[in-house]
């Protein structure tokens, strides 16, 4: 038998094979339970990590609307106890409420504050943009946030919050880092307080070189107008101070303030140019490859804002549907980082 081994290769195998059969056998048997084993453990593991997003996902958004009731809250409270007992006007849809009812007034002598109602009928139109244009769960969180701030101005009585403070200076300060700290909340939790807000953040979204603020800012020109022609100048220019100070904070507190670390994976150069220009941000980029396929791709990385990471999601997607995406929230930048507020 050793000796038709040795003289004949061909034969060599076949004296060879049962052997080789068998440990083949055993060794591809014990391969697939391995192969059950390590499915079973990774279908365990993504439910688990599923179920572990959504437990997190659920608190945020819990977080969230709480924020916003928070906020409108705050913002209601600010405008009765502070803003319109000293005569103040507030440059958003909230000032042009206010001078419909003071029309109404002289025309329905004795009528009561009908602000908050007046406010929802002109915010009812906005809705519309807000679903159109952004997304459902903007506009809901707007919905909810415009009914807490309805019902909060019908219910809190319009008298001076304290009746010796007689400072109108004081008043614009408290009163616009309060109000402008309430709708920041409102739009740091992904809806707003509604007006000039929802068309803030429409046109913030379609032109870079605009905030939420600076929009508020331009519309208010209306209501200047009509406090000048009125009332004293002078309630004019403490109105005017009052929005300047509301419409910063409000820019300090939400997302516009909040800056994204966002890494790129993608196979299109086109990217580039449009964060470059489109997005108008820096950006670093080199050659990698795939470890699976040895394929190559683009790595792109880039410093944004949380509003601008809607505008880059966007547009990459649009580019490359295939793209991958590793963002890194809240990152601290030193350098040169404009923050395109005003």
């Amino acid at each position: 038998m050793n000796y038709i081994a040795h003289s004949s290769p061909a034969w060599s195998k076949f004296l060879v094979t049962s052997t080789q059969v068998l440990g083949d056998l055993q060794f591809s048997a014990r391969k697939t339970k391995a192969k059950k084993h390590t499915s079973k453990t990774a279908k365990k593991s993504k439910g688990e990590q599923k179920k572990i997003r959504q437990g997190s996902d659920f608190k945020s958004e819990f977080w969230n609307y709480c924020l916003i009731i928070f906020g409108s809250l705050l913002y209601a409270a600010s405008i009765n106890l502070l803003v319109i007992p000293a005569g103040l006007y507030i440059g958003n849809l909230t000032g042009i409420a206010r001078i419909i009812l003071e029309l109404l007034q002289m025309v329905i002598p004795g009528i009561g504050s009908l602000t908050g109602v007046i406010l929802l009928g002109l915010n009812l139109p906005l809705l519309l943009i807000s679903y159109k244009a952004v997304n459902q769960k903007f506009m809901l969180k707007t919905i909810i946030s415009i009914a807490v701030m309805t019902i909060a101005m019908s219910l809190i009585p319009i008298r001076p919050l304290i009746p010796e403070l007689d400072d109108l200076l004081t008043v614009c300060l408290v009163g616009g880092t309060l109000a402008g700290f309430g709708a920041g909340l409102c739009l740091r939790a992904g809806g707003s307080s509604g007006g000039t807000d929802i068309l803030g953040v429409y046109i913030s979204l379609k032109h870079n070189n605009f905030s939420v603020g600076r929009v508020g800012l331009l519309i208010s020109l209306i209501v200047y107008a009509y406090a000048l022609f009125a009332n004293p100048p002078l309630i004019m220019v403490y109105s005017v101070i009052f929005t300047l100070i509301y419409a910063f904070m409000m820019d300090r507190t939400h997302y516009q303030n909040v800056k994204i670390n966002v890494m790129v994976i993608t196979r299109s150069r086109e990217i580039l140019p449009f964060i470059t220009q489109e997005i108008q941000r820096g950006a670093t980029y080199w050659d990698g490859k795939g470890a699976y396929t040895d394929t190559d791709f683009v790595v792109i990385n880039t410093v944004v804002s949380k509003y601008e990471l809607i505008r880059l999601r966007r547009g990459v997607l649009d580019l490359d549907p295939k793209a991958f995406f590793i963002e890194n929230n809240a990152v601290n930048v030193t350098g040169y980082f404009p923050s395109h507020f005003f």
